[in-house]
């Protein structure tokens, strides 16, 4: 998980050639987070009367928020593999309206117990053999890893066979990140750096798919974010779906589904029919809804998290992102897998002049942890201690945290960034998912096509979209 503040929104110009009206239904869509706005915009494109229904604001988990008059974005603050926000443009016949720009510094300065790694490594650095050596198995896959985003996973399909030919080859049969790693015997500090894009998935490295060991090589050269802030993204999604007849309705919460009517009650009694209804929710949201409840153990769920958002007085003297993984990833995954805390997490710090966010990894447990808990005032200090900005917090003008709490209002359990936790052979891109639970009914968004942030998001929804149409829809 990640966030990067940014100061701006950006209202694009966009134009659509004449839109299809045969075959058009009345299609609700549960969730205006990203995935269903994204899957909006591509039904809308077919002509279908779209609804978009959001319990608060659209966006999910990016929004903007105002923290002592300065403007953060929250949630993703990463935006990779941007070859799938190309199909998902080319697929409406839009120009990119983003202004993607390289992130400074890329991945960061990953601060491991060996010692700091940027990564990318630089080319004087003394890990850089290393670094070139682990590049490798990821660069036959990187043409396919568009496909295996963008592409339902059937092996009848022989462009998905071929990508996941190519994707077999790179993890070399092994099914963990930590086993992937653990055999390329990499040095210590750069595994160790490695290791934590296993956090892409909401899992340690011991559970997570041998594909996120290799994040950081197929990452490397197009970590972006948008000139204007993540926040613009939200404004394409939302006018691109305008521009198609997109309905978006904020604060119309769902309390009731009704699959096989495809009828809908929210918040207050009224009462909403259409033809077809899509659930961009967790799927656990989902089951309540439809009344079958579903029991969620913490071992079963992805991470969540406590971000904080602070106002400095002035420019933060750090990189724009520095990563302080866990010590130890066997005792950090058996933490957060029983629900405690574990003794040091995961933290991101993204710096923007005044603007600081530290993004800490933890249990999904939905608890409401303040910027004073004493969990979270521990992982503060050992961030500024290790950044050497001791106090930094302290000084901030003005401060904000969103803890699992504010993540498990949502409907994910306990708060858990990606829904519930996938054996390692189902996550990432090899994910039979139920797309397509009941006749009139589809799911889409993290919760069934988890991990990997905007590139999955924007691939789920093409994924559902394709198959949408191949029914005739």
């Amino acid at each position: 998980m990640s966030g990067q503040p940014s100061a701006v929104s950006v209202q694009p110009r966009l134009s659509h050639s004449p839109l299809p009206t045969h075959h058009s239904r009345s299609i609700g869509i549960l969730g205006g987070g990203l995935a269903g706005l994204a899957l909006a915009a591509l039904l809308g494109q077919r002509g279908h009367a779209v609804t978009v229904y959001e319990r608060d604001r659209a966006g999910g988990k990016l929004r903007r928020v105002t923290v002592g008059g300065l403007v953060f974005d929250t949630g993703p603050g990463l935006f990779t593999f941007p070859e799938v926000w190309r199909a998902f443009l080319a697929r409406l016949g839009e120009a990119d309206p983003l202004d993607l720009r390289p992130l400074p510094g890329g991945l960061g300065v990953h601060h491991t117990p060996f010692g700091p790694v940027p990564l990318p490594v630089p080319l004087d650095h003394p890990l850089r053999a290393a670094w070139e050596a682990y590049l490798r198995p990821a660069q036959a896959l990187a043409p396919h890893l568009g496909t295996l985003l963008t592409t339902p996973p059937r092996l009848g399909d022989p462009t998905f066979r071929q990508a996941s030919a190519a994707l077999f080859r790179a993890t070399g049969g092994y099914l963990t990140a930590e086993a992937w790693v653990r055999a390329r015997r990499l040095p210590p500090a750069l595994a160790h750096a490695v290791r934590t894009h296993a956090l892409n998935a909401g899992l340690a490295p011991q559970d997570a798919p041998s594909l996120y060991a290799l994040v950081p090589a197929l990452v490397a050269d197009s970590v972006l974010r948008p000139a204007q802030g993540m926040g613009a993204l939200l404004d394409t999604l939302l006018a691109l779906g305008a521009a198609r007849g997109v309905q978006v309705r904020e604060g119309s919460e769902v309390v009731r589904v009704d699959a096989e009517a495809a009828r809908l009650t929210l918040k207050g009694g009224e009462v909403r029919r259409h033809d077809l209804l899509v659930s961009a929710l967790d799927p656990a949201r989902l089951a309540a809804l439809l009344g079958r409840p579903v029991r969620s153990p913490v071992a079963r769920r992805t991470v969540s998290g406590v971000a904080l958002y602070a106002a400095l007085p002035g420019p933060a003297p750090l990189p724009v992102t520095s990563v302080l993984p866990p010590a130890d990833f066997g005792t950090f995954r058996r933490a957060v897998r029983a629900g405690a805390w574990p003794p040091d997490t995961l933290a991101l710090v993204h710096a923007d002049g005044p603007r600081l966010a530290v993004l800490l990894t933890a249990p999904a447990t939905a608890q409401d942890l303040s910027p004073e808990h004493p969990w979270v005032r521990a992982q503060v200090q050992r961030v500024e201690r290790t950044l050497g900005v001791p106090g930094l917090l302290a000084s901030a003008r003005d401060l904000l945290a969103l803890p699992p709490s504010h993540y498990a209002a949502g409907g994910h359990p306990g708060g858990a960034i990606y829904g519930a936790a996938l054996p390692a052979w189902r996550g990432g891109p090899l994910h039979p998912q139920r797309y397509h639970p009941q006749p009139k009914l589809w799911q889409v968004g993290t919760g069934v096509h988890p991990g990997g942030g905007i590139p999955a998001i924007l691939g789920g929804a093409l994924i559902v979209d394709r198959l949408m149409g191949e029914r005739g829809l």
